[in-house]
């Protein structure tokens, strides 16, 4: 699965390694969304290991492409599948986080003392790193106005196991379940936690995911236990996994 790593300038050379070292009688499947150059990649793969390649591939989306920008508590769409990129957008986006001064002083426009408009903009490229590096209560702002406009259940991907839980920790404060949903969590969770061995139930991973999922949120890396990601699945499933950080 996601094949296109290959690609990747410090771990492509063992996937490269691994193709081509398999033993003949194995089979392949490589699957990937991404990969820009499939036929290329097909026809390398089938000179290498001299066999017939089968490329399967389809434009079809089924859920429809859309692009937004969250800025200023609010939500901006620039690209949707049926009209392309939005023109304006951006630039409404922009004018939200930064309006425009009524009366512009007069050092911004010879460019900017430390007080003037240097210092404004400098104001607001901080606002907007701690926007982009997830301060809590701008994640927590992004979410309660996704629940508002019932856009959730939502998958935020984030390109690292410690960032899932840093930013899964920032709604620390944030519940998102109903009592009935809450109820049905917790049931679930005693019944599947029950398959652990008793001293295993209390693993710090275990308490912290279980308290986590009780409040609709979940993450799922390949650093977590098997059951918590099995469970993590099973509650996304049935819709009780309404933020989940992957």
């Amino acid at each position: 699965d996601e094949i296109h790593y290959i690609n990747d300038s410090e771990r492509g050379v063992v996937w490269e390694e691994v193709i081509i070292m398999l033993p003949e009688h194995i089979g392949m499947v490589f699957l990937s969304a991404t990969t820009p150059n499939h036929l290329e990649f097909s026809d390398w793969i089938g000179r290498t290991k001299k066999k017939k390649i089968h490329v399967i591939s389809t434009t079809k989306r089924p859920v429809p492409l859309q692009h937004f920008l969250y800025a200023g508590k609010e939500l901006f769409k620039l690209y949707d599948a049926s009209h392309g990129y939005l023109p304006g957008a951006y630039s409404a986006a922009k004018t939200k986080l930064f309006p425009p001064s009524d009366k512009p002083k007069a050092g911004a426009a010879r460019g900017g003392g430390s007080s003037t408009g240097g210092g404004s903009s400098s104001g607001g490229s901080r606002s907007m790193g701690r926007t982009s590096g997830g301060d809590q209560s701008e994640w927590t702002k992004l979410i309660t106005s996704l629940k508002d406009k019932a856009l959730l259940p939502v998958v935020v991907f984030a390109f690292s196991k410690k960032l899932c839980e840093e930013s899964a920790n920032k709604l620390s404060k944030l519940d998102l379940s109903t009592p009935s949903e809450r109820s049905e969590i917790h049931l679930f969770l005693e019944a599947s936690i029950q398959r652990l061995q008793g001293t295993d139930r209390e693993l710090p991973q275990v308490l912290t995911m279980k308290e986590m999922l009780k409040r609709g949120i979940g993450v799922h890396h390949g650093g977590l236990l098997p059951i918590i990601k099995e469970m993590v699945e099973i509650l996304f499933g049935r819709g009780l996994v309404k933020v989940l950080f992957s």
